[in-house]
């Protein structure tokens, strides 16, 4: 009976040992599931985003210079037209009447003025006679003088008359397509101050251009000659491509922010890209190719406060060695600087962690460059290459992230 006592009791202990062993190790293991990423070679950029108004690359604005009612309209929308090509037409009934009037008032004044120089003529030869008196004389050279003006004025008249019925017929001024016709038959268009606007023809839809805005801030990074890339609502997984053509300095507030209008060219050999479509743009500001990567949340990242004092440890004992063998004094950095790295104000520092070929978590330090805010390159560092996989997060056992705060005393942890 004691015995079984005894072995209760033994059994008890033990399971209650084994409970807490397992307790602990989970808890001790509940951080050690982590997340890995892979650093690969590949390009990276820093862009600017704007958006932007498409238009034709060189536009049109067909109208009149005499005023009347439309009679014919003999293009439409999208219509391909060709230079000197008839458009519309006015009633020309008024015009033709008036040009009519003109050449007769033309034809009247010619014959005035032959009768007047035959006049002067006369009174030349009856004056030098002395049978009329010098006024007479003068009233015909007069008279002679006053026809000729007469009949420039009549000519000009005539030839204004004829130009007037001649603008009654809208012609297209260059090649191109009709993107507008704000015109109907019947209308009654009046020249007055301002030519009214009859067609807008664009030139050629196989270029286009992109008004793009610009915020203040942003301006001075944008350079003639510089590419872009855009897409448009109507294609949203087709990409456009285009260069920075002109920067205008006339400023804009638009909701009291200062913008520039930046002027873009792009292709468009399939035409698909239409006047009037918005356009997302992104200005290429900085473009790295074939270069290592690594995700941003690599550079986050910080292991639970206990192993990061170990791998602090082996990594100033790993330093300590290193300096031991080149025969470099203590205080002295073991890297040597090439290029610049790892020295200036200006460097961009990080830390990766990464499971070391002993499995324990290390980490190394590297050099940073250009980042489009997901992934940034690593310039330098030391073991760091292609296809190395490093730390990015850890899962507790429900599976969600967790993140630590780094100790104050590694945060001051500088191995250089």
């Amino acid at each position: 009976m004691k015995k079984t006592v005894w072995l209760v009791i033994f059994l008890i202990v033990l399971l209650l040992l084994t409970a807490g062993a397992i307790f602990k190790l989970k808890g001790n293991n509940s951080y050690r599931r982590y997340k890995f990423a892979e650093i690969k070679r590949g390009t990276i950029e820093r862009t600017i985003s704007a958006t932007g108004t498409l238009s034709a690359l060189h536009t049109v604005e067909v109208g009149t210079q005499v005023s009347g009612r439309i009679a014919h309209i003999y293009a439409d929308y999208n219509d391909i037209v060709k230079k000197g090509q008839l458009l519309a037409v006015l009633d020309t009934s008024l015009l033709e009447a008036t040009l009519t009037d003109a050449e007769a008032s033309y034809e009247k004044t010619k014959a005035q003025l032959e009768k007047a120089k035959d006049d002067y003529e006369q009174s030349i030869v009856l004056y030098k006679k002395g049978i009329i008196t010098r006024s007479e004389f003068i009233t015909a050279r007069t008279n002679y003088e006053i026809q000729k003006a007469a009949l420039k004025s009549a000519e000009a008249a005539l030839k204004r008359a004829k130009r007037n019925l001649n603008y009654a017929y809208i012609r297209s001024p260059i090649d191109g397509i009709v993107v507008a016709r704000n015109i109907e038959e019947g209308q009654t268009v009046a020249a007055s101050f301002q030519a009214p606007t009859l067609f807008i023809i664009a030139e050629d839809l196989s270029k286009m251009r992109i008004l793009a805005y610009v915020d203040e801030s942003d301006i001075g990074q944008i350079k003639q000659g510089q590419k872009v890339r855009f897409t448009v609502e109507a294609y949203p997984e087709k990409l456009f491509h285009g260069i920075v053509k002109q920067i205008w300095l006339q400023p804009e507030t638009i909701q009291n922010v200062v913008n520039y209008t930046v002027v873009i060219e792009a292709n468009n050999p399939e035409k698909i890209l239409l006047p009037g479509m918005t356009a997302t743009i992104d200005f290429i500001i900085e473009q790295r190719k074939n270069v290592l990567l690594v995700p941003n949340t690599a550079l986050r990242f910080s292991p639970p406060e206990e192993i990061m004092e170990e791998a602090m440890k082996r990594f100033r004992e790993k330093i300590a060695r290193r300096m031991k063998e080149r025969g470099i004094s203590p205080g002295k950095s073991p890297f040597p600087v090439r290029n610049g790295a790892f020295s200036g104000n200006n460097d961009k520092r990080g830390r990766l962690w990464y499971m070391d070929k002993d499995g324990n978590i290390s980490f190394a330090l590297v050099q940073l460059g250009a980042t489009d805010g997901h992934v940034t390159e690593i310039i330098r560092g030391r073991g760091i290459k292609e296809g190395m996989k490093v730390i990015t997060g850890m899962l507790t056992e429900n599976g969600s992230s967790s993140r630590r705060k780094v100790p104050s005393t590694f945060r001051r942890f500088r191995p250089f």
